[in-house]
């Protein structure tokens, strides 16, 4: 039943889904997964240290936060077509740069943009349109699309580490950008043609858009403010204990293999997570799955406080992923349950310019704890304790959404 409603969905809408899936997919070039594989050959290059190198990739990360915010919402006003264009360009730009890079400011330069277009405005302007042009099963097409995170966590890596061996770590960039240009480019502008994204507004079809929120009036309602926290807590928590993962093998007198090799059970349960939580919320409604999100969170650093067998890896990396790939897919559409869809791509910008904060802050803040002498149980029982804190928050809000 599952497998027959997705395969409905795709048949009737499959530009927008593969639209969609491409745009997130060829975004991963900026998330951090896909750039720490260059980490050791940037610092040794440009002779960085370790602090350097992360207060550089912060700095960055930060202001892209900023500028998705400041300019998000151009997606509810510029061409779909236009923006892919725009955007696209900037990230064959960085990679180009990336490939030349001989100085802590071009560095910075190209963190940026690979930040601002990757990890930012490609799956923004993706999800925002799939948001509102998918007219049914909302939570389906959003976890489709959402799964091109997933899936690029697990062949990515293997690709990155074939380009590096064979071209080099600098020319990979130089391939990685030719491929923009010449496979995602053509591909995904066709796509909008052929799903007829490029009119800016949607038609009414039958619905009223007068009463949806507009982002000002989204930041003046609590209830946004209750439920951000526990939206947020799952990147921070997951981008946290990966970048800081060092701490947990030396705490667990693991091997770097052992989490190495839990990185594709996660990614294929983010994915699994992602394809079955779409389901629900089309079925139960996005504010009765988002309850459920905390608990796969809570179970998996039980996990890493209390065993410390191997097999403890891939369990809390299934449990983290079961967490984050429901986490995309619902509170995407629980904005557009509570505000309406007119002004969806601002209201995401912010939420996605709050979630690129928290990942940046994530390693400093953990790192500090670390610094300052804390055990790896004090750690995790206080993000437990938070995860708590955010969870009750809900208890308010959830009959009013």
């Amino acid at each position: 039943m599952l497998a027959r409603s997705y395969v409905t969905l795709i048949k009737h809408q499959w530009p927008l889904i593969a639209f969609g899936f491409l745009s997130i997919f060829f975004g991963n070039i900026g998330q951090s997964f896909f750039i720490s594989w260059y980490g050791s050959s940037i610092k040794d290059a440009l002779l960085l240290s370790d602090a350097t190198y992360g207060g550089i990739y912060a700095i960055a990360t930060m202001t892209s936060s900023v500028l998705v915010i400041s300019f998000g919402g151009v997606v509810d006003r510029v061409r779909i077509d236009k923006l892919l264009l725009f955007f696209t360009m900037l990230l064959m730009i960085a990679c180009a740069l990336m490939y030349a890079v001989d100085s802590v400011v071009g560095l910075l330069l190209v963190f940026f943009l690979l930040r601002f277009c990757g990890q930012g405005f490609l799956p923004h302007i993706a999800q925002a349109t799939v948001i509102k042009r998918a007219q049914q099963d909302k939570g389906k097409a959003i976890s489709l699309v959402g799964s091109g995170v997933a899936i690029g966590e697990v062949v990515l890596p293997s690709i990155v580490i074939g380009l590096i061996a064979f071209l080099g770590w600098r020319e990979s960039w130089l391939f990685i950008g030719a491929t923009l240009l010449v496979v995602f480019l053509p591909l995904v502008l066709w796509l909008v043609r052929k799903a007829d994204l490029k009119r800016t507004r949607i038609d009414a079809d039958n619905q009223n858009h007068a009463s949806d929120a507009s982002r000002r009036q989204v930041v003046r309602d609590w209830r946004f403010w209750m439920i951000i926290p526990i939206a947020l807590v799952t990147p921070f928590l997951v981008t946290g204990v990966f970048i800081q993962q060092d701490f947990i093998l030396e705490a667990k007198r693991w091997t770097p293999g052992v989490l190495a090799g839990s990185f594709v059970f996660y990614g294929a349960v983010h994915w699994l997570s992602s394809v079955i939580s779409g389901s629900l919320i089309d079925k139960y409604r996005s504010r009765n799955v988002l309850i459920l999100i905390p608990i796969p969170l809570l179970l998996g650093l039980m996990v890493i406080a209390n065993i410390d067998h191997t097999l403890a890896a891939p369990l809390f990396m299934c449990l983290f992923g079961l967490a984050i790939g429901a986490t995309n897919p619902v509170i995407n559409t629980l904005w557009a349950e509570m505000y309406g869809v007119s002004h969806i791509g601002a209201i995401r910008s912010l939420v996605t310019g709050m979630m690129i904060l928290s990942t940046a802050l994530a390693p400093w803040v953990f790192g500090i704890v670390i610094d300052i002498g804390w055990t790896l149980n004090q750690l995790i029982y206080a993000l437990i304790g938070l995860i708590l804190s955010f969870t009750v928050l809900l208890v308010p809000v959830y009959p009013r959404i």
